[in-house]
């Protein structure tokens, strides 16, 4: 299962989701954010972490403009016509 974690960049306060797995030990990240504006290492502290997309979805949307808009946007379904 998919699992995302919200970071806040050092440098610009911005938060970027993280995506990654569900493991028995807790879960992963990767090492770039989903729009890859941001690494590991350019983070100052997790917001959140290890949250399926239902619940990371809420949370983005109750922090607000904060977070990045093209990180979050991939927490939604796109319909192609």
């Amino acid at each position: 299962m998919d699992a995302y974690t919200l970071k806040e960049k050092k440098d610009t306060q911005e938060f970027h989701l993280f995506k990654g797995r569900m493991t028995t030990e807790g879960c992963t990240s990767n090492l770039s954010s989903i729009c890859k504006e941001m690494t590991k290492s350019e983070s100052s502290r997790n917001i959140f972490s290890c949250k399926d997309e239902d619940d990371a979805r809420v949370r983005c949307a109750t922090i607000g403009r904060q977070v990045c808009g093209t990180c979050v946007s991939h927490l939604y379904e796109s319909y192609n016509k």
